[in-house]
């Protein structure tokens, strides 16, 4: 099971994450002069509605609280709070796969560019090597840089103005340096976790324009609207495809070529139908 110094770094991360979702919390609280919500350019990016403000905002409070979304007991997890388990060699936690019991060090060998994986049903959170030893583009470092003063962060994406959608190379349509930073890929495993028990769905849609244009009830359902909406909050970003355009020209990227309804994110990023899960408990 993990090393004692990643059980340190996780703690870390996590209070680094509490920091950053600050922002955000405050700006998902907002109101108008009549009392009404008020949807940031952020929040209308990416989740569009503005009747979900309230569920944003609750799953958002819940990743700061560690609340618990699952009733039992589990191990390392008392009361079905989710709980990071990184793994470092065979033998540590095996579970049952489309049908067979796999050791996640074996599925770890055959996808080594894993990095983190939610065990649907679960609490557990599969952090791989891969997460501590990654290098650009998986994972650019612990924690997104922060704005200096009114200024937006150097790693905001842009919007191009004729075409009225996010700049987007190759390098960036996963979302590049923006949301692939340790502290934001903690958070998108909790949000699966916390989208999979409210309405038993997990989606992973990195590109940002693709995501943009789908529609509400599947962006709430997306560990990226989240990532997305914080980052740019976090960060101070200020430009955002204009929706009152409508999304015409909003194309999706031809590297991407996805249509609307498909979910897919970036290799080393999955949520596990995960069955039987075993944790072998070190003795003592």
């Amino acid at each position: 099971m993990q090393k004692e110094n990643e059980v340190y770094e996780i703690d870390k991360l996590l209070q680094k994450l509490w920091g950053a979702l600050q922002p955000a919390l405050q700006d998902i609280k907002a109101t108008k002069p009549d009392g009404t919500p008020k949807a940031s350019d952020a929040y209308t990016a990416f989740f569009t509605d503005k009747a979900n403000i309230p569920s944003v905002g609750d799953l958002l409070t819940n990743i700061t609280t560690g609340a618990s979304a699952l009733s039992g007991n589990f191990a390392y997890s008392v009361n079905g709070s989710p709980v990071f388990l990184s793994i470092t060699e065979r033998g540590e936690i095996s579970a049952n796969l489309d049908g067979e019991m796999t050791d996640m060090w074996d599925y770890y060998i055959k996808k080594p560019n894993s990095t983190a994986s939610y065990l649907r049903h679960t609490p557990y959170i599969i952090l791989f090597p891969y997460f501590w030893n990654s290098n650009p583009p998986n994972v650019y470092g612990d924690a997104p840089p922060a704005p200096v003063g009114d200024n937006s962060a150097s790693n905001c994406l842009t919007v191009s103005k004729t075409f009225n959608r996010f700049q987007l190379n190759d390098a960036l349509k996963f979302g590049g340096n923006l949301i692939q930073w340790r502290t934001w890929i903690l958070m998108e495993e909790l949000v699966h976790y916390y989208t999979n028990q409210a309405r038993g769905t997990a989606n992973d849609i990195q590109n940002a324009n693709l995501l943009f244009g789908l529609p509400p009830w599947i962006q709430i359902n997306t560990a990226q609207a989240y990532m997305y909406y914080a980052a740019c909050i976090y960060g101070k970003c200020k430009d955002f495809p204009d929706r009152q355009r409508g999304i015409e020209l909003l194309e999706t990227d031809g590297s991407q070529g996805l249509p609307a309804n498909e979910t897919k994110g970036p290799p080393g990023f999955e949520v596990l139908d995960a069955t039987d899960v075993q944790i072998h408990q070190e003795s003592d």
